[in-house]
């Protein structure tokens, strides 16, 4: 899976956690979690930042 369709995923998952009633605590397996952490490996391994830098640096990519 490569880190698009991870992100797609994730937002599925968070989109669906949320118009699902939770009903048992115990037993549901955190998919949103799950993505979470293979996002985060998947750019870490492809020296992926999570935010672009010209967001870091408070410039626009038009400027």
């Amino acid at each position: 899976m490569d880190l698009n369709q991870l992100l797609y995923q994730h937002q599925v998952a968070v989109i669906r956690t949320g118009a699902e009633p939770v009903t048992d605590f115990g037993s549901r397996f955190d998919i949103v979690s799950h993505y979470e952490r293979r996002i985060v490996k998947m750019r870490e391994k492809l020296g992926v930042p999570q935010y672009p830098t010209w967001i870091e640096s408070g410039t626009h990519a038009a400027d």
